[in-house]
């Protein structure tokens, strides 16, 4: 039934042709038009129908804490201030350090590295596997914020 509805303005133009009303240049012009408006009325379901419709800035929660998980294993938290396809922006950063005795500690950027990074990183995309928005009750928050209130 599509095919049909879909032939009908093309028997038109063919019998436009054929039968001399016209000439073939307007025949080819409208043809045209007609399929340049099919293409765009197509849009807004090519639209609907795509998988990427939410803004990932969409997802990132402002006031809250998010957790980093790379590939590599490492886990990093804190604000993320920047995404996009290609690299994501995370400042006030926090990770995780194991000691000798296997206990794990959380430590600020910037505090005790010999390289003295500033307090945020850019981290390629490719090498995140994915990242969470923390709970203000969560341990790993309330941790930063007992460093922070005797960091004053």
């Amino acid at each position: 039934m599509d095919r049909e509805y879909h032939s009908v303005p093309l028997i038109i133009i063919w019998k436009m042709i054929h039968g001399k009303h016209i000439p073939i240049i307007i025949a080819m012009s409208v043809a045209i038009l007609a399929v340049a408006v099919g293409v765009i009325s197509i849009f807004p379901f090519i639209n609907s129908v795509k998988y990427d419709r939410y803004d990932k800035n969409d997802f990132i929660d402002a006031n809250a804490y998010q957790a980093i998980f790379l590939i590599n294993d490492q886990i990093y938290f804190g604000h993320l201030k920047n995404i996009n396809s290609d690299y994501l922006i995370l400042f006030d950063v926090y990770y995780v350090k194991i000691n000798d005795s296997g206990a794990g500690q959380l430590i600020k950027l910037g505090i005790g590295e010999p390289h003295g990074p500033k307090d945020e990183m850019i981290i390629n995309q490719d090498q995140i596997l994915f990242w969470e928005n923390l709970k203000f009750d969560s341990p790993v928050v309330k941790t930063i914020q007992s460093i922070q209130s005797q960091g004053k």
